[in-house]
């Protein structure tokens, strides 16, 4: 049976000397991998290795194999055109830290339509926005809202946040918790939008600060969850 279902790439390897093998986050049946072949040779082909860059949104088509079975890929359409995304090193090196994080953590082939369309609507939101800087930040946080793992929010303005249980706290009751700066610009950005007034998060130590607290959240709750690699580069273009 021939199916076609919006897809999200996540990422690619080779394989053999022409060959790859291209992971997607699709719409209908959540994470699968599809083997192109000739798809690096100097042959004419219908399809082209740049629609398969990291997080292109794409419209597959593909026979319905078995799970855990190798698919293959039809033919492919390009729905939406990253230019800025592509062209701008500090959103490419922002996509490439993004693309890390789905690819740890999005691993179920099962259809999640909300987790879809919420990181397509933001991919689109980022291509369109020249106030960025803070995008990949607020992406993490928004992303827990779809995984179940949410923090609570600071209501009565606790000075404490308990990574391990994901709340605020009026005192260091475990070794998770973590006070400070960070916790207080932590409170006031969650609930906000990627276009909010970037009033919060305004210099190099703060955006570090806020990444590395976020991620070591995403160990305790995410069970295989991997610090991506690109984080050093991402890290070096914002100093």
């Amino acid at each position: 049976m021939v199916y076609s279902t919006e897809s999200i790439v996540l990422g690619h390897i080779n394989y053999s000397e022409t060959s790859i093998i291209v992971r997607c986050f699709t719409k209908k049946f959540g994470v699968k991998s599809y083997l192109i072949r000739g798809l690096r040779s100097k042959k004419k082909s219908k399809l082209q290795l740049g629609q398969f860059h990291r997080l292109n949104i794409i419209d597959i088509e593909s026979s319905n194999n078995k799970k855990g079975n190798l698919s293959y890929i039809k033919n492919a359409k390009s729905l939406v055109l990253f230019n800025s995304i592509n062209s701008n090193v500090i959103k490419y090196n922002i996509a490439l830290f993004i693309s890390e994080v789905l690819m740890s953590i999005i691993r179920h082939e099962e259809s999640d339509a909300k987790i879809f369309n919420f990181i397509k609507e933001s991919l689109i939101w980022f291509e369109n926005s020249e106030k960025f800087s803070n995008f990949h930040i607020l992406f993490l946080i928004y992303l827990t809202n779809f995984l179940g793992i949410l923090p609570e929010k600071n209501t009565y303005n606790y000075p404490f946040f308990d990574i391990e249980n994901g709340n605020f706290t009026s005192t260091n009751n475990s070794s998770n918790c973590i006070n400070g700066k960070v916790i207080e610009d932590f409170s006031l950005i969650l609930g906000t939008k990627f276009d909010y007034l970037n009033d919060v998060l305004t210099n190099v130590n703060q955006r570090r600060n806020m990444i590395d607290l976020i991620l070591k959240y995403y160990q305790i709750h995410v069970p295989g969850f991997k610090i991506p690699k690109s984080i050093g580069i991402l890290n070096d273009l914002f100093s």
